[in-house]
């Protein structure tokens, strides 16, 4: 049984703060992923939440709220039967309580970097072990749709691989940047976990690119809808 679809809903930007790498760029768009699939609805990515100091001062978030984001695809929030989350970094889970009750899928990996120190906000990636579902590598969310672990950009990053009528989608993440990265078969430097993490990213974009997608989603370039 195959994903009907993959559909991307834009969730607002933030503004790169002067010590990012990619500060030159300005605003970094942010986006969700909606599977959709005849046993329900799969999201990948949750957005940037509201009100954290910390964040509102240094990204200047531009914030849309996911369930009116879905609204807008004539998707109902109830519809959704399974959460992913491709890492916990503040700006792909924090918006995981818009909805309650709703497993989330992560990697065990992630879990436990997400513990660090300023890794991201952690009430907005804390999961109650009720709601959690850890994943592994190859593990089937759906028929047809399949988890990938690709660490690099973090220790416990995910993609996830969508087999759909029209071909093989990947919902990429921040596995990489840019298309273009992709293509090239390396992501930046600066957007790996720490630098040593860089063979790590490689091998990720290599397996991802063996697979011969015929459609990529990154969450931060709209260019590859």
């Amino acid at each position: 049984m195959a994903a009907l679809g993959v559909r991307a809903v834009e969730l607002g930007s933030v503004r790169l703060p002067a010590a990012h790498p990619r500060a030159a760029d300005g605003r970094c768009v942010i986006r969700s992923f909606l599977i959709e699939h005849p046993d329900g609805l799969i999201l990948v990515d949750t957005g940037v939440g509201r009100g954290h100091p910390v964040i509102d001062e240094l990204y200047a978030p531009e914030v849309d709220d996911l369930v009116a984001a879905l609204h807008r695809h004539d998707v109902d929030e109830r519809d959704v039967v399974l959460v992913v989350n491709s890492h916990l970094h503040f700006d792909h889970c924090g918006q995981n309580d818009r909805f309650p009750g709703v497993p989330v899928a992560v990697t065990a990996e992630e879990v436990e970097a997400a513990t660090e120190d300023f890794y991201t906000v952690p009430e907005w990636a804390h999961l109650e072990p009720g709601r959690r579902r850890l994943v592994v590598d190859g593990e089937e969310l759906a028929p047809g749709v399949t988890v990938a672990h690709t660490p690099g950009h973090t220790p416990g990053h995910l993609s996830v691989v969508v087999d759909t009528p029209a071909g093989r989608v990947l919902v990429a993440g921040q596995c990489c940047h840019t298309a273009e990265e992709f293509d090239a078969g390396s992501p930046a430097l600066g957007d790996m976990h720490t630098e040593e993490w860089h063979g790590h990213g490689v091998a990720s974009l290599a397996r991802l690119r063996a697979l011969g997608p015929a459609r990529l989603l990154l969450a931060h370039d709209a260019r590859t809808i």
